[in-house]
């Protein structure tokens, strides 16, 4: 692996073997678009361009910062129309707390506690804001 990086040709979203459709830079705005239509879909939030998508990756350790996006996440939704995708396993009680969240703000929040590389790929094409 490569330590707090990412392999520049697995992540290539003109040649990633996970996505909806491939794009580059010339085709970006498009691509991305598809993509985050293809998210939506696959994750059961509806489908709608216009809505910003947030996504969230990573391990469910304080270190990184989960309780604070669940603590935001109320406050993002109560003034905003954004849809929020997370991504994630590690502690239990962080994870109980993704599902109550999804739970909460149903066609808003989906979470979806395991490991999935696919699905990772294709959030990292769809999304418009990524929370790191």
């Amino acid at each position: 692996g490569i330590v707090n990086g990412m392999d520049v040709s697995e992540w290539d979203p003109a040649k990633d073997k996970f996505l909806a459709v491939n794009y580059d830079i010339t085709t970006a705005l498009e691509g991305k678009a598809l993509n985050k239509e293809a998210l939506q879909a696959e994750v059961g939030l509806p489908v709608d361009r216009k809505v910003p998508l947030v996504a969230f990756i990573g391990r469910l350790e304080e270190q990184k910062g989960p309780d604070v996006m669940i603590a935001a996440i109320p406050e993002i939704l109560k003034d905003e129309d954004v849809q929020i995708v997370l991504l994630g396993t590690g502690k239990k009680k962080f994870e109980r707390l993704l599902k109550s969240v999804e739970e909460k703000f149903p066609g808003k929040v989906r979470a979806v506690v395991r490991f999935n590389a696919p699905l990772a790929h294709q959030m990292m094409a769809g999304a418009d804001v990524l929370a790191v």
